[in-house]
C-alpha cells in the first residue's frame, strides 16, 4: 500500500502557523534594569539643551528617603563633573587651535603646553567646585524591584556657557598678569571656543 507524501501535511502545519494571532512589537525601552516601564533616560542621559547625568542610590538601612535621595544627586554630580572637565578640555583645544593658528604668521607665539594645562585645570576645578551648584534635577524614578532612586540632573547649555566664559577669563587674566603674554588673543577667540564645543554636543 502506498503511504501520502508528507509534504502536503508540511505545507497545512505551516499554514496554520503562519496564521495564528501576530505577537505585539516589545515597546517597553530596554534599560539596564531588569524593572519594566523605566524611563529611556537611564540608559540615555544626552540631551539637546546641556550636560546630564545620572545618579543611582540604594535604599538605606533606616528608609530615609531624603538621604537616599542626597547621595543619588551627589553620585549624579560626580558624573556630571567628569563630562565637565572633558567639555572644558575640548574648549581649550579648540582655543588652542584658534590663537596657534592666529600665531601662524609669526608675529605672536603659541601657547606652551604647560600653560595651557595649568589653565584647564583650574578652570575644571573652579566650575566644579562652584559651579555644579547650576544643576538642577529634571526627572526621578524609583525601582520597584528593589527600591533603587535614579535621579536624572541636568546643567543647562546656557548656564555651563556662562561658568565656562567666566572661569576661563578669569584664569586667562591671571597667566597674563603672570607674564604669560601668549595668552593676549585667546580671550577675543574665547566666544567661538565655547561655541564651537557646543556644536559638538
Amino acid at each position: 500500500m502506498r503511504l501520502p507524501s508528507p509534504l502536503p501535511v508540511c505545507v497545512l502545519l505551516l499554514g496554520l502557523v503562519a496564521c495564528g494571532p501576530e505577537q505585539a512589537p516589545n515597546t517597553v525601552p530596554v534599560t539596564s534594569t531588569s524593572t519594566r516601564n523605566a524611563p529611556i533616560w537611564i540608559d540615555n542621559e544626552e540631551i539637546p539643551d546641556g550636560l546630564a547625568a545620572v545618579g543611582i542610590a540604594q535604599p538605606n538601612p533606616m528608609s530615609d528617603k531624603s538621604l537616599q535621595r542626597t547621595v543619588a544627586v551627589a553620585d549624579a554630580r560626580t558624573k556630571l563633573a567628569g563630562k565637565l572637565k572633558v567639555r572644558v578640555q575640548n574648549m581649550f583645544s579648540q582655543l588652542n587651535q584658534q590663537v596657534t593658528e592666529a600665531a601662524a604668521d609669526g608675529s605672536r607665539k603659541p601657547i606652551k603646553a604647560d600653560v595651557m594645562n595649568r589653565v584647564i585645570e583650574n578652570v575644571s576645578r573652579q566650575i566644579i567646585d562652584q559651579d555644579l551648584s547650576g544643576t538642577n534635577t529634571r526627572a526621578t524614578w524609583t525601582d520597584s524591584s528593589d527600591g533603587s532612586l535614579y535621579v536624572f540632573v541636568v546643567m543647562t547649555k546656557d548656564s555651563m556657557d556662562r561658568a565656562l566664559a567666566s572661569a576661563a577669563q578669569g584664569q586667562i587674566k591671571k597667566e597674563i598678569a603672570q607674564g604669560e603674554k601668549s595668552l593676549d588673543n585667546a580671550l577675543e577667540k574665547l566666544d567661538a571656543a565655547i561655541a564651537a564645543t557646543n556644536s559638538a554636543l
